[in-house]
């Protein structure tokens, strides 16, 4: 088990603390079970025998997916101790050789020269182009050369004009706050409802920190929904959903792009 000490986070993120085992309800919603969890698991369909690090794990949920989909290490990073707290408790109950630990993605140590960074979410809590810059730094510190990074964020699109029906189970929402732009509220419509603030950096953000850090190949690319989801409830109710997708992937490669063609 990773040294927790080593990766203690920077600050308390409370609102996860108080949030802890309810968040786990959100992965029973609409949006969740056929966008989110066949996206994420998109982004793991080739971690067999590799090595992965999930930053902002949350309970682990991911983490626990790409072990059962063979990757040989798999390291959980979460702000909250409460969240880690939950992804021990689960691997206590089902082992699968998941480490966890407790760390700010915007200023972690060298953890290992890890295949994947897996960041679902991490970086809608950059506040500043510099907290995305520090945690750019952070995922190439632990990439190992041509290591990939593969991000699911919210997509920095999404028009707040056109909220989505809370059927799917979410709604989104600009949170006024003189000091950071950009700053929104999520609401996972669960019993009891899971509500925690976020940030929608521009693209320009994502991509100017991840060239500085010294990746190439950015790339942004459209979530699919499920055929799943299609199924259980109609190609009609996602009409909304594919005319303003709330998520988008970005994914990029460190280290120098081959020239050599």
């Amino acid at each position: 088990m990773t040294d927790t000490a080593a990766v203690r986070a920077a600050h308390d993120d409370l609102q996860y603390d108080r949030i802890g085992g309810d968040y786990e309800l959100s992965k029973l919603l609409p949006l969740t079970r056929f966008v989110e969890r066949p996206g994420v698991l998109g982004l793991l369909a080739d971690v067999r025998g590799r090595s992965v690090l999930d930053l902002a794990c949350g309970t682990g949920v991911y983490s626990r997916h790409a072990r059962r989909l063979g990757a040989r290490r798999v390291l959980g990073v979460d702000i909250s101790p409460k969240m880690v707290e939950v992804g021990r408790a689960a691997e206590e109950h089902e082992p699968l050789g998941v480490e966890y630990a407790v760390g700010d993605g915007a200023d972690l140590p060298r953890l290992g020269d890890f295949d994947v960074v897996l960041a679902a979410y991490l970086f809608n809590y950059a506040g500043s182009p510099d907290v995305m810059a520090r945690m750019a730094r952070s995922c190439a510190r632990n990439l190992r050369e041509g290591g990939e990074l593969r991000a699911f964020v919210a997509h920095p699109d999404f028009d707040f004009g056109r909220p989505l029906p809370e059927t799917y189970g979410f709604s989104f929402g600009r949170e006024p706050d003189p000091a950071h732009e950009g700053r929104i509220r999520v609401t996972a419509h669960t019993r009891p409802p899971v509500s925690f603030s976020a940030y929608l950096p521009p693209r320009r953000v994502y991509e100017e920190a991840f060239a500085a850090a010294g990746f190439h190949g950015c790339a942004w690319s459209p979530v699919p929904l499920s055929v799943e989801g299609v199924l259980e409830y109609g190609p009609e109710y996602w009409d909304d959903f594919r005319a303003n997708p709330p998520w988008v992937v970005f994914r990029c490669v460190k280290g120098a792009a081959d020239r050599r063609g």
